[in-house]
């Protein structure tokens, strides 16, 4: 009887331990915030466009702009003003900065080794230059091509189907 006397009153004190060290409750999630440069403009209907909607459709889900704050910087067709961008979304602490375009290579393989806590995403392509914080992205275009068959073959008649095949180069 001693003994569980002993025992209960142990796991009492370790109990208020524990509670008194755990704080105030729990913490609050932080914004997670993501920053995007795209060669042209986020209304192109192809390339950009197609980032910039699903980066909305993330923050829709993810429970809106204080859960995932999201900014771009379009029409970067030039790489070095590009470049000066990713680096500036870097100093600002965004979690993550798409650089979405295979341009952005070379400036992401410099950029990156200066923010080792900024993950980079780029596309469209695999390499990663060895660097932990590089992720890279190939985009499926290919793949709307077998639908684009199956609609150009129902929309024949009867007559021949010329089929059409574009790939990623």
């Amino acid at each position: 009887m001693k003994k569980t006397v002993r025992l209960l009153a142990l796991f009492a004190v370790f109990v208020m331990l524990v509670s008194a060290c755990g704080g105030a409750g729990p913490a609050q999630s932080e914004t997670f915030r993501v920053a995007v440069v795209m060669p042209s403009a986020i209304n192109d209907l192809a390339f950009s466009q197609s980032m910039y909607d699903a980066l909305m459709r993330v923050q829709s889900e993810m429970g809106g702009p204080e859960k995932f704050e999201i900014v771009y910087s379009e029409n970067m067709f030039v790489v070095d003003d590009a470049a000066a961008a990713i680096r500036d979304y870097a100093s600002q602490g965004f979690n993550l900065v798409i650089a979405h375009g295979s341009q952005y290579g070379s400036s992401l393989q410099e950029i990156a080794p200066d923010f080792p806590k900024t993950s980079f995403a780029w596309g469209t392509t695999v390499d990663t230059f060895g660097q932990p914080n590089i992720f890279a992205y190939e985009a499926a275009a290919d793949e709307g091509g077998y639908v684009n068959g199956v609609l150009a073959a129902n929309m024949t008649n009867g007559g021949p189907a010329y089929p059409f095949a574009a790939t990623g180069v």
